[in-house]
């Protein structure tokens, strides 16, 4: 049975309610010894259980998400039960507003932009096989809203800020056409068109737009799982080219099928980030995932069927890939020798990360209700992660690699800091109803630097805060970052501006800001930060560093 915690560690209870910040939640935490490596979860600390108080009365409203209605076909799916956009509310678009569309010029350019900036950290659309004349237009314009928020609208000479208003203009139409084209979508392709358009839309409108369209983004979400399952999105397309000795449809079916995979872990990447940043309860399954993991990105970017086929050729990869669950089993096996798993992309390294991640958040929440701390679901969770950092880091060699690869290193190491140090929204029960909340919240229910450094935890962490400053210290031009780094990163500085604070010993000297130097530190942040202050995310961090003077 597990132990109580209580009893465990009665000899904690003498921790006085300084070491946490006046306004905050308890910080529940792993205490750790030298470094993370070592660490041993039965030093698990949940300090709530010590001195616990009542979540901070904040505008910060709790976001109730009813579960998606499951269904096995479009034939009895019901779009309007979780319409983000019923017809109505749309009604007073003009009619002209109503027949724009983007000029061939901007099209073009947005797409560039999209496949430059944004597919690394969205990659289910394949760019070599890509048309614009073919592709659905709600889609189409859904890609272009995020485009231009990395460059300016070519119509207008480029003129700065210029890419922000057209965003927003086809952010604005893609919800139009897609509310008024959901009752076509009889066929799985079309689903699965669907679902890639309402989860560009979703990221925009959580991550980008600075109109007030959180509650979009999350009814959105629930909209996507539920077509997800209603469209067979779960399963495998099944492989119609195996008898066909052309090359061309074999490329073309490997790129169908993959693109549908690939749209299938996005969503799951998706439903496991609104579980880490809002604490919103996931709405997908792991257990639903039937795919194999995605291919090495040495085969999706391939740029034609006779690349693809030399690119396998040479490769040599033996053997068939591996369905995600079985990589996950494999990876939780204590002598899995990691090398010996099929090769595939970092966007799988990704989301095992997440899988693992998600799943220490389960037992912070059933230990925080229960008191009881599960030892036997801990240590398996915490070896997986130590088990795949040889794996990531042979994704991501230096950290100027691929942004895609950049990107697996960022989520791993945010994991093992989440593994050491609970979430205190998340076991104070608090879910958040937008990203910018969630950044606030970073600041306010930042830990105490006197937790972090009489218990020791400072050791344990500083390597992967460590990695994040010298990641924003370095990444100089950011225009092809994923969004949600930026609050990894912000989470990281705010344990080296505690441990600054507190005058811990090289807590920021990799960036060479000295001991217990904070008017440094906040400068240092400012410019890093600054680069990312043309985005919604990066304007919240800047208003958060403020209230740091």
């Amino acid at each position: 049975a597990s132990p109580n915690i209580l009893q465990d560690y009665s000899s904690l209870s003498t921790i006085p309610s300084s070491h946490y910040r006046s306004m905050s939640h308890s910080t529940y935490s792993l205490p750790p010894s030298q470094s993370s490596i070592a660490l041993e979860p039965s030093s698990l600390l949940i300090a709530s259980f010590l001195e616990p108080e009542k979540p901070p009365s904040t505008s910060m409203h709790s976001t109730g998400m009813p579960h998606a209605p499951f269904d096995t076909g479009l034939a009895n799916f019901s779009f309007d039960q979780w319409s983000p956009d019923p017809l109505l509310s749309l009604d007073g678009l003009s009619q002209a507003q109503e027949d724009w569309m983007p000029s061939s010029l901007q099209t073009s350019r947005g797409c560039e932009l999209f496949f430059t900036h944004v597919s690394n950290f969205l990659p289910f659309l394949h760019q070599p096989t890509f048309d614009t004349t073919h592709v659905a237009r709600p889609l189409l314009y859904s890609m272009l809203c995020l485009a231009y928020q990395y460059g300016e609208d070519p119509d207008c000479g480029a003129e700065p800020g210029s890419g922000s208003g057209l965003s927003m203009r086809c952010f604005h139409r893609a919800r139009t056409l897609i509310a008024t084209e959901e009752e076509s979508a009889d066929e799985a392709t079309h689903g699965v068109t669907m679902i890639q358009t309402y989860l560009l839309l979703q990221v925009f409108a959580m991550m980008y737009s600075c109109d007030k369209d959180s509650s979009y983004g999350l009814k959105t979400h629930s909209k996507i799982c539920s077509l997800a399952r209603a469209t067979g999105l779960m399963q495998p397309v099944p492989n119609e080219a195996t008898a066909t000795e052309d090359l061309e449809s074999l490329w073309r079916q490997f790129v169908l099928a993959e693109s549908h995979k690939r749209t299938l872990f996005a969503v799951h990447q998706i439903d496991t980030l609104w579980y880490q940043f809002l604490s919103i309860p996931r709405s997908l399954s792991h257990l639903e995932i039937k795919h194999d993991l995605p291919c090495p990105e040495y085969y999706w970017t391939a740029s034609s069927s006779g690349d693809w086929a030399h690119r396998q050729l040479v490769a040599r990869q033996s053997g068939p890939s591996i369905q995600y669950q079985d990589a996950v089993r494999r990876i939780l096996c204590s002598n899995t020798d990691i090398n010996s798993i099929p090769a595939f992309d970092p966007y799988g390294t990704i989301n095992i990360t997440q899988f693992l991640v998600s799943s220490a958040r389960e037992i912070s929440g059933w230990s925080t209700m229960t008191g009881m701390v599960s030892m036997e679901r801990l240590e398996p969770l915490r070896k997986s992660l130590l088990a795949l950092s040889p794996l990531v880091h042979s994704q991501s060699a230096s950290i100027h690699t691929t942004p895609h690869a950049s990107l697996c290193e960022a989520t791993w190491q945010t994991a093992m800091i989440e593994m050491q140090m609970w979430s205190p929204t998340h076991t104070g029960g608090i879910v958040e109803n937008s990203i910018d909340a969630a950044l606030h919240q970073l600041i306010y229910l930042a830990p105490s630097c006197d937790f972090l450094c009489e218990s020791n935890l400072a050791k344990s962490v500083q390597p992967h805060v460590d990695w994040f400053l010298r990641y924003l210290d370095e990444t100089a031009v950011p225009d092809s970052e994923a969004p949600w780094i930026t609050l990894y990163a912000c989470k990281a500085f705010m344990i080296a501006w505690q441990l600054v604070s507190g005058g811990m010993a090289g807590a920021m000297q990799i960036v060479g800001v000295a001991d217990g130097d904070k008017e440094a530190a906040l400068v240092w942040a400012r410019k890093v930060f600054s680069r990312r202050e043309r985005w919604k995310l990066g304007k919240i961090v800047m208003a958060c560093l403020n209230r740091l003077e």
